[in-house]
């Protein structure tokens, strides 16, 4: 449009311009009130802001009668323990408390690492438990783990990735928990252990880890990755809870191959339930990370075993307690058979593994053995040859090696987690003192007193 812009540009240059002289006492008048309020402005407020200088993090000093040094074997006595924040500063035998130290004095008690169960289902499970209710099971069972002196946990699988919206939960301060490392949706075969509830041929649906040959599984450990699983378990043989044979070996080597290379690819780990010998030996000669159950293992697994240094999760606390969940899945008596005398082998054993140098780490496979009575364990290790001491390093520092979290848990030392826990009496001298924690904190937050 020409001519509308031709007379925007015309009526533009025809308006007056003001006199050079007219301007001059509003030039004045603006300078001026430049000058007086620069004037007024106090002298520092032409100097840039200085930063703020953030307030020091409160110490803490917890002190007690003494301490069980998990890294070193040895106990030190009146212990005192600096923490700031959610860290421990520094540790030591009548330790210097910093003025202005918050101090608390946990009289003649035992600290400990908080401990860690290393074999753990949380949620709901039956077939009236959906994903929804499970959760929220699990968030109940995750409280009574914690109060229970638990500050970490390795969850072994469940429905619908609900253990690591638990775990997210939990690191996000939404919920209290332990601090969960989980292995997304147990991995199994058609028909296999853990492969979901019977149902009549008309009705069969796998479960949502179920897969068969070895590329489906491959894809199914990449599943687990995408979702968030911190590593995977497979279910190679079969079990208690699924009433299946646990001496027959449900994965070819080709499938469990299979998992193994995926899981290592992505610098992950694998946890194998295996209780028969032949798929004991079959894990530990492909590579598997731990062996859960190890029932029936026989000498030339051990013999594999302890020259891989295979860690073994006994869960020996499970063996009465699964008999009567395998009669419920509706195990026959034939298998019930089976069942009742791997029981009774499982203990001799987890013996001879002892006795043969092959790594122990806790786990009582809970809710088998209910949540919050997770200390249970400790006294069938003692028992099938463990000091109290290695009992206890079973459930601290070897499990946070094998996490690869070793600097943050598992021991009271600087720079870890303050995840402590504390009981009236010496677990050295009886192991059963551990089924009653009094104290319990964790990430420099108090959960539990009842010292």
């Amino acid at each position: 449009m020409p001519g509308r812009t031709g007379f925007l540009r015309t009526s533009n240059m025809n308006r007056p311009l003001p006199h050079p002289r007219a301007s001059r006492p509003h030039l004045a008048l603006a300078i001026g009130a430049t000058l007086l309020a620069s004037a007024l402005l106090p002298a520092h407020a032409a100097e840039p802001a200085k930063a703020t200088v953030p307030a020091p993090v409160p110490v803490l000093a917890v002190k007690a009668a003494r301490l069980i040094d998990v890294r070193d074997a040895k106990v030190i006595e009146a212990p005192v323990v600096l923490i700031e924040g959610e860290r421990i500063k520094a540790v030591g035998k009548n330790l210097t408390i910093p003025e202005g130290a918050r101090v608390l004095d946990l009289g003649d008690s035992t600290l400990l690492p908080g401990l860690v169960d290393f074999h753990v289902h949380l949620g709901g499970f039956g077939p009236r438990i959906g994903t929804a209710r499970g959760a929220l099971a699990g968030a109940k069972q995750a409280r009574d783990t914690l109060e229970a002196g638990f500050t970490s946990l390795r969850n072994m699988g469940g429905k619908a990735f609900t253990g690591i919206a638990l775990r997210d939960a939990i690191k996000e301060g939404d919920i209290p928990g332990p601090r969960i490392y989980d292995a997304g949706t147990l991995l199994t075969t058609t028909g296999g252990h853990c492969s979901g509830q019977v149902t009549t041929p008309e009705e069969d649906q796998d479960g949502p880890g179920v897969a068969n040959g070895a590329d489906a599984f491959e894809r199914k450990v990449r599943q687990q990755f995408k979702y968030g699983a911190d590593f995977v378990k497979v279910c190679i043989t079969g079990g208690f809870m699924s009433g299946t044979d646990p001496r027959v070996t449900q994965f070819s080597e080709e499938e469990l191959k299979s998992v193994i290379d995926t899981a290592h690819r992505y610098r992950k780990k694998v946890a194998v339930h295996a209780h028969g010998a032949d798929g004991i030996r079959l894990a530990a000669q492909l590579g598997a990370d731990s062996i859960e159950h190890a029932s029936l293992v026989d000498e030339e697994g051990l013999k594999l075993l302890k020259q891989k240094q295979i860690p073994v999760v006994p869960t020996l606390a499970i063996d009465s307690l699964a008999q009567e969940h395998a009669v419920e899945a509706g195990a026959s008596a034939y298998t019930l058979a089976i069942l009742k005398q791997t029981a009774t082998l499982h203990k001799q054993n987890i013996a001879k593994a002892i006795k043969a140098g092959i790594p122990i780490i806790y786990g009582t496979d809970a809710p088998i053995t209910p949540h919050g009575t997770n200390a249970v364990e400790f006294h069938y290790l003692v028992e099938a040859g463990l000091t109290p001491l290695q009992a206890i390093q079973a459930a601290t520092l070897t499990p946070a090696r094998w996490l690869d979290a070793a600097d943050d848990i598992g021991s009271i030392e600087a720079g870890r987690f303050a995840d402590i826990i504390a009981v009236k009496n010496d677990p050295l001298a009886d192991i059963r003192v551990l089924e009653h924690v009094q104290w319990v904190m964790k990430g420099g937050v108090v959960y539990k007193n009842a010292l």
